[in-house]
């Protein structure tokens, strides 16, 4: 893997979203900023980093082994090798993949993705995978809800380039993993294994009402599946369902 070190981005993402687009051949490069200008998650929401204090990276891969229709797969398996990362340095029991594909620690956010994919044919081309793992910060805008990092969790000042070299490692591991249609199975375990809330009764808002639902697995889409206590089913896609009712959002984000 080649990687590129900038003091100041815009996004990550957009660094190589615009390598790509100029025709430049961005597989299996690595940009890793100090400081993002623009960054940001899912949907337009925003990413905080202190300069110099996160791990704020980005990673090209060749997944066009891949069917169009499995792209849920690279968000479960990098979801999965991040905390298995993690594990080796915070308590596992607190780590979770809140779908569908925020790292928490306990009820906090600890790390966002960003997946961009193309798509030629019936088959995958380029993952961009963005991430922001909050590592070394202590201090964040009260505008951001539920943050936590490494430090906070800890108290522990963590190597960044270490810590990115065996993010890097594991995550382009299990990427690999899935030319093999037999490790999809064992990806998904593994995903449902450290999934947040799976299976407890919770309470969410969905279309516009607090609905008490459980969790009960994903379909090959990425979809959310969920019941109600009256047996109902319900299959939700991104932004469909808030995690957290108005009347929890003390201390927590707003929605997925």
């Amino acid at each position: 893997m080649k990687i590129l070190h900038f003091d100041e981005l815009a996004s990550t993402n957009v660094y190589l979203y615009d390598k790509m687009t100029e025709k430049t051949d961005i597989s299996d490069i690595v940009v890793v900023a100090a400081h993002q200008t623009a960054g940001r998650g899912m949907d337009k929401n925003r990413w905080e980093s202190e300069a110099g204090k996160n791990l704020l990276f980005s990673i090209a891969l060749n997944v066009n082994f891949l069917e169009a229709s499995n792209q849920f797969k690279i968000s479960q398996a990098v979801s999965v090798a991040i905390v298995e990362i993690l594990s080796q340095f915070i308590d596992n029991q607190q780590l979770f993949i809140k779908w569908p594909n925020d790292i928490y620690f306990g009820d906090k956010k600890l790390a966002g993705m960003l997946i961009q994919n193309t798509i030629e044919g019936r088959m995958m081309g380029t993952s961009i995978i963005g991430i922001g793992l909050n590592v070394n910060q202590l201090e964040f805008s009260k505008d951001i809800p539920n943050p936590i990092s490494m430090k906070m969790i800890t108290g522990e000042e963590y190597d960044l380039e270490r810590l990115l070299n065996l993010l890097i490692v594991n995550i382009k591991d299990a990427i690999g993993s899935l030319r093999l249609e037999e490790n999809h199975d064992n990806i998904n375990q593994k995903y449902i294994l450290k999934s947040y809330r799976f299976g407890k009764w919770t309470d969410y808002v969905y279309q516009n009402q607090v609905k008490t639902l459980k969790i009960n697995g994903f379909d090959k889409y990425g979809r959310l599946l969920l019941s109600d206590k009256e047996g109902a089913e319900i299959v939700c896609d991104v932004k469909e369902l808030q995690f957290f009712p108005p009347s929890c959002r003390a201390g927590s984000e707003a929605d997925v």
